[in-house]
């Protein structure tokens, strides 16, 4: 299929014939009609004549009502397969070009929608589902979260038509928010300053196939100018990005550009002119409890504290959270989770960035109830956010710039015994270079692809070590394997963390005191069809032309 002309495309305004999509469906559209479907959130799959259609879940919250309504859309359009990304969106999958615009006016419908879920656009905003009740959140940014992605979703017949590339936006305070703000285009990492909430401010990462950790743009801006911020960064895009160039129009190439200092100034510039525009005032906030941990750990639900089970600011109040393996439900699981929704306090599903449904203001005194109506779809706490709740994409079997299958890799790794020994390491699984399952942030990453192995080229596997995005550090490649030899490679790798970690170390602590060379060492002593070394140039390329498509 030929790529499309993305530049022709936005400056042609993106118009696309639903219609006729609807009565006649896919053969008939261009490249550049293509494009413009993904602004409505319809993206063309490896299969002829079908679609992934993915939905903007703004934070990531639900209501059980929208959840029902996803289920019957996937029931009735999807093959009953819903996906949960990594972003806190649902896609469907397998939908028929015929009935591409049904779904979009099913979501609608449902109070949700697809528009400028994919493309060059602004994607999802993502928010932390611990703000406002988890112990490491200062305060609850969903509100702001929400604002933002509603205000600048209004503007998007005319701002996907005019942005270089697509924007990623992400809210939150807790350790894992504050590394998730140096991997985004724009980062909004909660804090309180004098008594004040607001953000400390970054601008510029991204990973893909050429990982930038972002720049700190503005260490304190209060909650009543977080929309004016947002503003003022997407009119900085606008103005200085490489609009004919979409190979190098990611905000992180413009920061390269400017320099930081110079970017900053523009930044300045734009959020001058921004804050003297009128903008609806930020929402009230409910008073964040101090945390009495010695009450807190008091009270215990039915099976004790975990990953599943964390205990909230509240005392007597939970935070659970369900393992979805792999991201995937079928409409009764869906259907299920909204209603263990409705015994809660908070009456919300929230879809979390590791691919989970987390539920707040659960009462502790229920959550042997939650436990039960989860059971009748063989859902479970068990695992959920630990080692063997890998993260994946959807692989080659759909997405059509996957190369390798990485839910079935992900399958056999759920299962692993050396993950299941160590529940704090995180695996990441992307089916290409392009990052959808964050192989960089993982303390373990696979990224598909087409590697050279004793000399045959075959699927596989780059192999990422030892992020620790905190301290500045993205995985680093070690070597490639065979996606035949996915397994081995991951338990040797852990073996030799075990033999070789002290006391109290992360895998990231020790594979900088011994460094990546040795496991790279170990790895090609033990490990058949693994090679040290990093050949992925090739893939880099090839995904250039991907990349710039906006998938």
């Amino acid at each position: 299929m030929a790529a499309p002309n993305i530049p022709l495309a936005k400056r042609s305004g993106l118009l696309v014939d639903l219609d006729r999509l609807a009565s006649d469906g896919d053969d008939w559209l261009t490249p550049e009609d293509r494009y413009a479907l993904k602004t409505h959130g319809i993206c063309t799959q490896v299969q002829p004549g079908m679609f992934m259609i993915r939905v903007r879940i703004p934070g990531g919250q639900l209501t059980p009502d929208q959840a029902r309504a996803l289920a019957d859309i996937g029931a009735q359009y999807g093959g009953d397969w819903i996906h949960v990304t990594t972003r806190q969106n649902i896609e469907f999958h397998n939908v028929a070009a015929q009935q591409a615009p049904a779904v979009l006016a099913a979501t609608e419908a449902a109070g949700l929608t697809n528009r400028s879920a994919c493309g060059h656009t602004m994607r999802n905003v993502m928010s932390c589902t611990d703000a406002g009740v988890g112990l490491d959140e200062p305060f609850d940014c969903l509100p702001d979260a929400r604002m933002v992605s509603d205000a600048i979703l209004a503007r998007s017949a005319e701002l996907n038509c005019t942005l270089p590339s697509r924007l990623n936006f992400t809210f939150g305070g807790c350790p894992r928010c504050a590394e998730h703000a140096r991997v985004n285009d724009l980062g909004f990492e909660s804090r309180v300053v004098g008594g004040r909430c607001g953000y400390r401010l970054w601008a510029g990462g991204s990973l893909g196939t050429m990982p930038v950790l972002a720049m700190p743009l503005r260490e304190f801006v209060p909650r009543e100018s977080v929309l004016p911020a947002a503003e003022a960064l997407v009119d900085v895009f606008v103005a200085h990005g490489d609009f004919d160039n979409p190979k190098r129009a990611r905000m992180k190439f413009l920061v390269a550009q400017l320099g930081e200092d110079g970017f900053r100034h523009a930044f300045d510039d734009a959020f001058i002119a921004a804050e003297a525009r009128p903008h609806p005032a930020a929402a009230e906030l409910d008073h964040v409890a101090d945390a009495n941990i010695d009450q807190i750990l008091r009270s215990v639900p039915d099976g004790g504290w975990g990953s599943g089970v964390r205990p909230q600011r509240v005392a007597g109040l939970a935070m659970v959270t369900v393992n979805v393996p792999l991201g995937d439900l079928n409409g009764d699981d869906l259907r299920v989770l909204a209603d263990v929704a409705e015994t809660t306090r908070d009456g919300h599903l929230n879809l979390t960035r590791n691919q989970n449904v987390q539920y707040r203001d659960v009462p502790i005194a229920r959550v042997g109830q939650v436990r039960k109506m989860l059971a009748t779809r063989h859902l479970s706490f068990i695992g959920a956010d630990a080692a063997t709740d890998v993260r994946v994409c959807t692989g080659s079997s759909v997405c059509s710039l996957g190369i390798t299958d990485s839910p079935s890799v992900g399958i056999r790794l759920t299962k692993n015994p050396a993950l299941e020994r160590n529940a704090s390491l995180r695996v990441h699984i992307s089916g290409c270079p392009n990052s959808c399952a964050q192989h960089q942030m993982g303390d373990i990453g696979f990224s598909g692809a087409k590697v050279r192995i004793g000399g045959r080229t075959q699927l596989g596997y780059h192999m990422y070590l030892g992020a620790d995005v905190g301290a500045g550090k993205l995985a680093q490649v070690v070597g490639r394997v065979g996606e035949d030899n996915v397994d081995n490679a991951l338990e040797a790798v852990i073996g030799g963390w075990e033999a070789l970690r002290a006391w109290g170390e992360t895998f990231a602590d020790t594979l900088e005191r011994i460094g990546i060379e040795a496991f790279a060492a170990h790895l090609s002593s033990i490990t058949d069809g693994f090679e040290p070394g990093d050949d992925e140039l090739g893939d880099a390329e090839h995904f250039a032309d991907a990349v710039a498509v906006g998938t």
